[in-house]
This record gives structure tokens, sequence and C-alpha cells, in this order.
């Protein structure tokens, strides 16, 4: 799936309820020790079948703000 800065998201956070939000930054690892990607490069565009390691930032609707790796996001909504 392709997913954008702006696109609405479903996470899965560890067995819980997925949390739902929209994407605020991506960031692709550049290195193995950073699989986060928090000091890799900053992208407006990914898609999820390059299988890169990254993660995204999300705010929900209530305005909280967490960031979850590419392969917890389930569904572009």
């Amino acid at each position: 799936m392709i997913i954008k800065v702006g696109d609405k998201v479903s996470v899965n956070v560890r067995n819980v309820l997925p949390r739902e939000g929209e994407i605020t930054d991506i960031s692709i690892a550049t290195h193995a020790e950073d699989p986060a990607g928090e000091s890799g490069v900053q992208i407006q565009e990914y898609d999820t079948e390059l299988d890169y390691a990254g993660s995204i930032g999300y705010v929900t609707e209530n305005g909280d703000q967490y960031w979850a790796y590419f392969s917890q996001i389930e569904k572009d909504i």
C-alpha cells in the first residue's frame, strides 16, 4: 500500500484495538541500528511493499501523537 503524509491509517497496537490517526511524517531507516529511521530520511510518500525499515508519526482525532513501525500499519482508511 502507498502511504502519504496526511493519509488516515489504522495502526496495530500490541493486541489492543487498532488506533487510527493521520500521518504527520514518514521516516526511512538508513542504518541497521536505527530501525525506526529517527536519524534517517524524511519523505512524503512511501510504498510499504518495498519493505524498508522505518516508521510513521501520526496524530489521533483527539490530538494525541504517536509513532509506529511500518509493519504495524494495518490499513489505509
